[in-house]
């Protein structure tokens, strides 16, 4: 019988191989913090000028837009690179 080298989950495998394994995903890692931040900071400020009546509503839905795309994006494409290794079979065949 095999040993199933693959990682207990999802959650699993991005905290230790994707991103602290080698050290390549920290800035993948920061990303996402610094997005949760944005997302969190931005918005007042924006909704603060646009109720002030210094931006039209264009700049502001596309600012949502671009804060949002990033996060989803940033936090996302890990489990685009777990589901297609998974898919492959990766951490059987990793050590033939």
């Amino acid at each position: 019988m095999k040993k199933d080298n693959k990682p207990k989950n999802y959650i699993h495998w991005v905290f230790t191989d994707h991103y602290f394994k080698n050290g390549k995903g920290v800035g993948k890692f920061i990303g996402m913090l610094y997005g949760i931040f944005q997302v969190i900071y931005v918005p007042p400020l924006i909704l603060d000028e646009y109720y002030g009546g210094w931006i039209p509503l264009l700049p502001v839905v596309l600012t949502y837009i671009a804060i949002w795309g990033f996060l989803i994006g940033i936090t996302l494409q890990p489990y685009g690179i777990y589901k297609r290794l998974e898919r492959l079979g990766w951490w059987n065949n990793k050590n033939k």
